[in-house]
C-alpha cells in the first residue's frame, strides 16, 4: 500500500534554506523539529510520515568513522550508503522524497546548503558494501548559471574488484542544457514577470512540475516559465501562481 506522505517540513525547509549559506547542526535540528541529541553522529535525517530527507556530507572523513567515498563534480553529488541498511536508496525508487543536501570539507564545521537534489542512479552491492549513488544537485546548478548533461548510464568503475553489482536507474532528470537554451530563447531571455533580461540568474522552471510530467513534457519548452530567483521560489512554493488565460499572478 502506498504511503501517504506529508510535505509540510519539505515546504518549511525550501522557505527557510539559502544556496550556499551555512547551517550548524542546532539548525538542523529546529528546522526539522528534531531534538539536537538525535542529528549527531548521523548522516541522515527524516521524519516519520513526512518526505523530506536530509543528506549530512562530510567529504573528508574522521579517522575513525566509516570511509564512505563521497564527492561532488560539478553538479553532480557522487554518494555512497549505508552498509546494510538501504534506508535512502529504497526511497529514492518510490519517487515520493525530497532530498536536501547539506555538506562540508571536515567535521566540526558548518554545513553549506546545496539544495534539492534528485536521484539520477544506483549501483547496489552486497550487504557490507555501501550502495553508490548520484544525486543531480539541480538548485545548485542553477544557481551557478551551469548545467551538465548527465549521461544515462552509470559507468563508473566500484573500487570494489569482484563484486557482484547491478545498475539501477532509479529516476531520470538530467539537467539539460538544451531545454534551458530552448526556453530562454521561448521567453526571449527574460523573466516572464518583471522581464529582466539577466540569463545567468534567470531560472527555467517547469509549469508542470517534474514528478507529474509525462517524458515528452519534461524536456518540452513550452512546458517553461523562465523565472527570477524570487518568483521561482514563490512559484515553486505555491504562493504564487499563473492564470492561464493572461498570465495574471494569483495569489
Amino acid at each position: 500500500m502506498k504511503q501517504h506522505l506529508s510535505n509540510r517540513l519539505s515546504k518549511k525547509l525550501v522557505q527557510h534554506l539559502a544556496i550556499g549559506e551555512p547551517y550548524v547542526l542546532r539548525d538542523l535540528a529546529d528546522l526539522m523539529e528534531m531534538d539536537i541529541a538525535a542529528t549527531l553522529r548521523k548522516g541522515v535525517l527524516t521524519r516519520t510520515g513526512e518526505n523530506a530527507i536530509v543528506l549530512l556530507i562530510n567529504l573528508k572523513k574522521a579517522e575513525n568513522a566509516t570511509p564512505y567515498v563521497d564527492s561532488i563534480e560539478n553538479d553532480v553529488l557522487h554518494w555512497e550508503g549505508q552498509l546494510v541498511n538501504r534506508f535512502v536508496e529504497n526511497r529514492m525508487k518510490t519517487g515520493e522524497y525530497e532530498f536536501f543536501i547539506f555538506v562540508r570539507d571536515i567535521t566540526k564545521t558548518p554545513f553549506t546548503y546545496y539544495g534539492r537534489a534528485i536521484p539520477i542512479a544506483t549501483k547496489y552491492f552486497a550487504p557490507g558494501t555501501p550502495c553508490q549513488s548520484r544525486f543531480s544537485l539541480y538548485e545548485y546548478a542553477q544557481s551557478q548559471a551551469y548545467q551538465t548533461v548527465i549521461p544515462e548510464t552509470y559507468n563508473v568503475e566500484p573500487p570494489y574488484a569482484g563484486r557482484t553489482s547491478r545498475l539501477q536507474l532509479v529516476e531520470q532528470r538530467t539537467v539539460q542544457q538544451q531545454y534551458r537554451r530552448q526556453a530562454l530563447q521561448l521567453w526571449n531571455n527574460r523573466c516572464a514577470v518583471i522581464g529582466i533580461e539577466q540569463p545567468k540568474i534567470l531560472i527555467a522552471s517547469h509549469i508542470k512540475p517534474w514528478r507529474v510530467a509525462e517524458p515528452e513534457e519534461r524536456i518540452d519548452p513550452k512546458n517553461s516559465l523562465i523565472l527570477s530567483p524570487l518568483y521561482d521560489k514563490l512559484f515553486d512554493l505555491g504562493i504564487i501562481s499563473f492564470t492561464p488565460s493572461d498570465g495574471a499572478i494569483k495569489l
